[in-house]
């Protein structure tokens, strides 16, 4: 039996009144899978996520810990010594160790000040602070959020995740229901307005809403352009599209890390990276809608109008492809037009408009989405917290920089490696199980070792780095067409939970040094056995309907 006759016999016994995914893929496959219309609509997005990724990478380096030296009371700069800088002498009054935000008090002989003796008293810095941004500056040092204004540092963070939150939700919401084409629009226009806007802002209270409005727009990107990808492509070149879009990260890290070098002044950095976005507005113009979207939203004709473009690019002979949609004011028809007599009519129900409380419609799709949202949480949350524990490593910020974002390139190809010798749910529960090891651990890495320490780091970053861009896929291919881009907005929300999360879970450490990354270690373990419970994807349509993923099996 040939693939016609077997596929004319599925479509024959088809009763139900939506039209099938795998109707929609045969449709997609007859257009062409990877032809140079696919080639060149990649190549645009990962364009976008380049351009549109600097101003969300950047944020380690805007954000950064400048030193300062803290000034004594009643600070005069005309009676230091002559054989001594200012920057010299308040290095003098600093006391040593970890202690930043103490400065001893200054003596007097009644010309110039005099080196502090061993028993002077210590003051708290907070009769001002001196900055040395001779080799990089960022808003720590331009709101002075370090010693009792640290916590604003934390805050600024906390609201910039809080931003990928709430566009997660929205724009996903948003890009269901009107498109993902005007969405990515939409969303790059408040990536560039407000922050262009937010660097001239003497207000840190208005820089920290303009932040939260930018990363809000930072997410929308991503969730309304993956979505899109992910229905674009067949199902056997899901898995090398996927991980090809995740190294995006890496080449992000590399110029932005050459950026970062370059341009000590924050303003100019920052500026230069939310600039760069401006360059997609012209890319968008080349970025069709999703065809699938257009089936899901019963407006058949414009999803005409796009395979035939598709057709027309990739030079496929497959004329009969077009037509095969129509929309009627009676009903609306689904008609079979590759010389198949299958079925001659499938009638489609009125419109319907879902929303992210459809993946909890039924016990079954609310434990599949809750597990999603758990695996998406427990990752950012190890990501983020191996990320911030680097920090405190010895060496280059640059290029430990660097290097913690270059390893995503060999734990991208391990993940898609597994994904082709596997199935979708191992890989990442695999990795997971790796980090938790890993992290668990690394609690009995002797102190004062310098190369194990970095090991573990790297590993725990390489393995984590892999669980998130498989399940970044998984997900894509679990959640239906019809809320597909609200359920990766419910499960990046979760995720940014579990960014939000790391820093306050590191913070235990001053209570129980071994606490923070055991934490992390149990739920990265319990999670990892947890993925193995969802529906297997590989080389599975994706499903178009809720009704299609409920009636999967593997759960």
């Amino acid at each position: 039996m040939d693939e016609n006759e077997e596929y004319q016999q599925e479509s024959k016994a088809l009763t139900a009144t939506h039209i099938s995914d795998k109707d929609i893929t045969h449709i997609l496959e007859k257009c062409g899978g990877f032809g140079p219309y696919h080639r060149w609509l990649y190549a645009y997005i990962f364009l976008i996520w380049i351009l549109a990724g600097f101003p969300a990478m950047n944020l380690p380096f805007i954000t950064a810990n400048v030193p300062f030296l803290c000034y004594p009371p009643n600070f005069n700069a005309s009676l230091i010594p002559a054989n001594l800088t200012e920057n010299e002498y308040l290095q003098m009054l600093q006391p040593d160790g970890d202690d930043k935000c103490s400065v001893y008090n200054n003596s007097f002989t009644g010309t110039h000040y005099t080196t502090p003796p061993s028993n002077s008293s210590k003051l708290q810095c907070s009769y001002g602070r001196k900055f040395l941004t001779e080799d990089f500056s960022s808003v720590v040092s331009e709101f002075g959020l370090v010693c009792e204004n640290n916590w604003l540092r934390s805050t600024l963070q906390s609201v910039y995740f809080a931003g990928h939150l709430v566009g997660s939700i929205v724009f996903g919401a948003l890009a269901d229901r009107f498109g993902r084409r005007p969405i990515l629009l939409l969303a790059n226009a408040c990536l560039v307005v407000s922050g262009v806007t937010k660097i001239f802002i003497p207000s840190f209270i208005i820089f920290l809403i303009l932040y939260w409005i930018q990363a809000s727009a930072n997410i929308g990107i991503t969730v309304s352009t993956y979505a899109l990808i992910m229905e674009f492509t067949s199902s056997e070149l899901r898995a090398p599209v996927n991980f090809v879009f995740m190294c995006a990260t890496a080449v992000i890290a590399i110029f932005l890390t050459g950026f970062a070098y370059a341009i000590s002044d924050w303003r100019t950095l920052e500026l230069t990276a939310c600039l760069l976005p401006i360059m997609v507005f012209f890319i968008w113009t080349f970025v069709p809608e999703s065809p699938r979207w257009f089936i899901g939203r019963k407006r058949f004709r414009e999803a005409e109008a796009i395979l035939e473009e598709v057709i027309k690019n990739n030079i496929k002979q497959h004329e009969e492809v077009l037509g095969i949609l129509t929309d009627d004011e009676e009903e609306t028809l689904f008609e079979n037009s590759f010389q198949e007599n299958i079925p001659e009519k499938t009638i489609v129900n009125k419109e319907e408009n879902y929303t992210f409380i459809d993946l909890f419609k039924t016990w079954r799709i609310a434990l599949i989405t809750l597990n999603i949202c758990f695996g998406w949480m427990v990752c950012s949350m190890l990501y983020y917290g191996v990320i911030l524990k680097s920090v405190d490593m010895a060496g280059n910020r640059y290029l430990n920089y660097l290097l913690m974002q270059i390893v995503e390139v060999p734990s991208n190809y391990a993940s898609y490696y597994f994904f082709i010798r596997f199935d979708h749910r191992k890989p990442i529960s695999f990795f997971m199980v790796f980090s938790g090891l890993n992290c668990i651990v690394s609690n009995f890495v002797t102190e004062g070792s310098f190369w194990i320490p970095l090991i573990l780091v790297v590993l725990g970053k390489f393995g984590i780095s892999a669980a998130f861009s498989s399940i970044y896929l998984l997900s894509a291919e679990i959640f239906p067409t019809v809320v597909r881009t609200n359920g990766l907005g419910v499960a990046s929300m979760t995720a940014r939970i579990g960014s939000m999360l790391a820093p306050f879970i590191l913070h235990l450490s001053y209570y129980v040094k071994w606490l923070p990354l055991s934490i992390f270690g149990v739920l990265s373990f319990i999670s990892g056995m947890m993925i193995l419970l969802l529906p297997e994807t590989k080389d599975k349509d994706l499903p178009q309907t809720l009704d299609d993923l409920t009636s999967r099996k593997n759960f």
